[in-house]
C-alpha cells in the first residue's frame, strides 16, 4: 500500500517541529544567543542572517540575567525588531532559569542542541572550540 499524498509520517513530524520553531522564533524577532556559565554570561543580539547587532558580557549568575534580557530587548527594538527570541544550550540547570526569565518578559525561548552548535562552529569560519582559532587553508 502506498501513501498517495506523498507526505509521510516523518514529513508530518518535521513540519510540526518547524511550525513550533517558527512560533518560538518569528521572523520579526531578533535572536539573543546566550552562552551560560557560572558567573560570566556572554550575550549576543543578532538577526536571522546571523549578523551581530550587539554583544556584551554580563558578570553575574543566571538568576540575574533579567537585566541582560532587558538590554537585548532594547537593542532589538532600536534595530527595528518586534521582539526577542532567546536561545541557549541546555547546560545544567541554568537554562531553566533563563527560560523563566524570558517567559516573564514575554520573550520566546528555545534550547539549541550542543551538537548543532558544535557543527555550526566547525562548518563555518569559526573555531573548533572556544580556545583555539582556525584559519582556512
Amino acid at each position: 500500500m502506498s501513501d498517495r499524498s506523498g507526505v509521510w509520517r516523518g514529513d508530518r513530524n518535521r513540519n510540526a517541529r518547524l511550525a513550533r520553531l517558527g512560533r518560538a522564533v518569528p521572523i520579526g524577532n531578533a535572536i539573543v544567543g546566550i552562552d551560560l556559565a557560572e558567573r560570566k554570561q556572554m550575550v549576543v543580539v543578532c538577526d536571522h542572517d546571523s549578523r551581530v547587532l550587539a554583544r556584551r558580557t554580563f558578570r553575574c549568575k543566571a538568576w540575574d540575567l533579567g537585566a541582560a534580557l532587558d538590554w537585548a530587548g532594547q537593542h532589538a527594538t532600536r534595530h527595528g525588531f518586534d521582539g526577542v527570541s532567546v536561545a541557549c544550550e541546555p547546560t545544567g540547570h541554568r537554562w531553566r532559569v533563563l527560560g523563566r526569565l524570558a517567559a516573564d518578559r514575554g520573550m520566546g525561548f528555545v534550547c539549541v542542541q550542543p551538537t548543532i552548535s558544535s557543527w555550526a562552529r566547525t562548518s563555518g569560519d569559526l573555531t573548533f572550540d572556544k580556545t583555539t582559532t582556525w584559519t582556512p587553508s
